[in-house]
């Protein structure tokens, strides 16, 4: 993108008119500016009735730059402080477990920022915050005719679970790897939850209410509610409703996935 100067909407109380500077290195605005590298999170949002750049240095910036919004974003994906992998990637290939139609794969690069990871091509830049990263496993998937082992990272969007594939040498694969598993150890709840405790998690990924929970498990309302408060006090899950339904978290998704694992591999006996 060659320096550009453009009139944009910046948010400041409320929203105003300026010029904008964008250089290779930074953008500028008044008599401000923000350098690339100092930028440690962006985000299209929803902001005081606009849709606009998010674009967090020490505080968060909002600009709206109109019918240029998309192109601008693009070039800041590309740009801001983080850490770049050339691979191919596929995403989503996956929703909640089924293939994605007309999903293909891409060239471009796996982006690491301090709060987010990113997949980017030209046409797409996919965010996905660390907090909603659920697993990281190694997958082996057919590309171009030929099976190949690719990295495969599950991650929530909304309340849907998204897997998506990253293809790459198996050096890079294995440093991403171990970087992503990593992050989701550090987002484990320290305490061990109990057998109900993790049947409870099980019930409220796949959709039951409070009562089914009681009714299946014949518990009370208030033993379900010291569980959910339990739940909420871990992080990995959230209150919804005011009569306590909760939903779960991607750390409550990390223990429902590897749950699941433990009961497919069998304890044997």
């Amino acid at each position: 993108m060659p320096e550009t100067r453009l009139i944009a909407e910046f948010f400041d109380k409320e929203w105003k008119k300026v010029e904008v500077l964008i250089t290779d290195k930074a953008i500028l605005w008044e008599k401000s500016k923000i350098e690339f590298k100092e930028i440690v999170d962006l985000e299209i949002v929803q902001h005081s009735q606009k849709e606009c750049i998010r674009i967090r240095r020490e505080r968060d910036y909002y600009f709206n730059f109109g019918d240029k919004q998309r192109h601008v974003f693009r070039f800041l994906a590309f740009n801001i402080k983080s850490d770049k992998f050339a691979v191919y990637f596929l995403s989503p290939a996956l929703r909640g477990g089924v293939l994605v139609a007309n999903s293909k794969w891409e060239k471009g690069y796996f982006s690491i920022t301090e709060s987010a990871v990113w997949f980017l091509s030209p046409e797409r830049q996919i965010r996905v915050p660390l907090n909603a990263i659920g697993s990281v496993n190694k997958d082996t998937r057919t590309v171009g005719d030929k099976p190949r082992v690719v990295l495969a990272l599950t991650h929530m969007e909304g309340k849907e679970v998204l897997t998506s594939f990253i293809l790459c040498p198996e050096t890079t694969l294995e440093l991403l790897m171990d970087y992503l598993r990593r992050i989701l150890e550090q987002q484990k709840p320290k305490e061990k939850l109990s057998e109900i405790e993790e049947q409870i998690l099980t019930m409220v990924y796949t959709g039951l209410d409070s009562s089914s929970i009681e009714s299946v498990l014949g518990i009370s309302t208030e033993e379900l509610n010291k569980i959910y408060d339990k739940f909420v006090n871990l992080g990995i899950a959230k209150v919804v409703k005011i009569r306590k339904e909760i939903e779960l978290t991607p750390k409550g998704v990390v223990i429902v996935s590897e749950s699941a694992k433990n009961l497919g591999g069998g304890k044997g006996g």
